[in-house]
């Protein structure tokens, strides 16, 4: 405790005073020029005076027209604006190189997709203030125009906290780092969260930081290349054995805390998916066939409806559903093959070191 007591310290040291009262805002951003014009518009009308915040986009090698329109919004606008380009390595190695360009003590993580309340910047500086012991703040991220969600569609939810996405986050600046590792967006944001609760400072929860998240673009890849995005569940397994094993995508189900509930519904959907087949193949009929049979589409309903949590169903077409219950059956098996494949790949790392 001694050593956060240090740098507590040494951020409140009347050296510091004049660097804390900036608070910086990093932005990773790759081929998202729309949405980041919409997030960046939104930074614009904060209540804070823009004297007291700057805005740092991290652009990760994008190919659209994002760095033309950063030079056209800095032209007519009072935003604090900077931004820095880099070969594309995923969102953290983005968001280490715009923190090497702020200039703040604390740095507020945003994704070029969300859209900050008003309040946002007035609340984190106040925040800083109160709690000056805290290693991050986590804020509350809201799915909303919900009439263009399908199961196509990706948002971000974090209404309770315990999930600590770095599209609303708040972190002192020298814990501000990313591991090098993770080339996608996935699961970096953990594993910042658990090396700066491995050094001790507690993340709080600030439902007050209030971000909207609105749903990506409907795509019906979307799904599978989120089910491969689990491969770097071995790099986040192998660094953090134990938060992994107890913190990850915990979900409180009557009381109970149940962490990974994804890949557990995933695990006895396969399960009953190959129990189900196999009673078929062996010719069993009856009361066994029906188990298997009831199984099977218990645990096909309650994959479904995870699935379907946010989704306009209203509109989805015969194609859709069509679509969506094909690939209910083969989402497990490629989030498995990804699981598996990152266990063997990153077998080698190492266990995070706080010291």
């Amino acid at each position: 405790m001694s050593y956060i007591k240090k740098i507590v310290e040494l951020e409140s040291s009347p050296q510091s005073k004049q660097k804390a009262e900036v608070l910086s805002i990093v932005i990773p951003a790759f081929n998202s020029a729309k949405l980041l014009s919409i997030c960046l518009e939104a930074l614009e009308k904060q209540t804070a005076q823009k004297s007291c915040f700057e805005i740092t986009v991290a652009d990760d090698g994008s190919t659209d027209e994002t760095l033309q329109m950063l030079q056209q919004l800095k032209a007519r606008s009072e935003l604090q604006l900077q931004w820095t380009t880099i070969p594309n390595s995923g969102p953290g190695n983005a968001r280490n190189a715009g923190v090497v360009l702020s200039s703040g003590t604390w740095i507020g993580f945003m994704d070029a997709d969300v859209i900050p309340h008003p309040d946002w910047v007035k609340n984190a500086l106040t925040l800083i203030q109160q709690k000056p012991e805290a290693g991050a703040f986590e804020g509350r991220t809201e799915v909303t125009q919900l009439s263009r969600a399908t199961p196509f569609t990706h948002q971000t939810e974090n209404i309770d906290g315990g999930r600590y996405p770095t599209c609303n986050f708040l972190v002192r600046r020298n814990l501000a780092h990313f591991h090098p590792a993770y080339l996608i967006p996935f699961r970096e944001d953990t594993d910042l969260a658990f090396s700066i609760l491995a050094a001790g400072f507690p993340i709080i929860f600030a439902p007050e930081l209030i971000v909207e998240h609105p749903p990506l673009p409907s795509s019906y890849l979307r799904p599978l290349v989120l089910a491969r995005r689990y491969y770097y569940d071995g790099l986040l397994s192998r660094r953090f054995p134990r938060r992994y094993r107890n913190d990850l995508d915990a979900h409180q189900i009557i009381g109970l805390k149940i962490p990974h509930l994804k890949k557990k519904l995933y695990s006895l959907f396969v399960l009953s998916q190959i129990v189900f087949l196999g009673s078929q193949l062996f010719g069993l009929s009856g009361k066994s066939l029906f188990l298997a049979g009831s199984a099977y589409l218990l645990c096909l309903l309650m994959t479904a409806g995870a699935s379907l949590r946010f989704a306009n169903m209203r509109d989805l077409s015969l194609k859709d559903w069509l679509v969506f219950i094909c690939q209910q059956h083969v989402l497990p098996w490629v989030m498995g093959y990804s699981l598996f494949r990152g266990w063997l790949d990153f077998r080698g790392e190492p266990e995070y070191s706080a010291s």
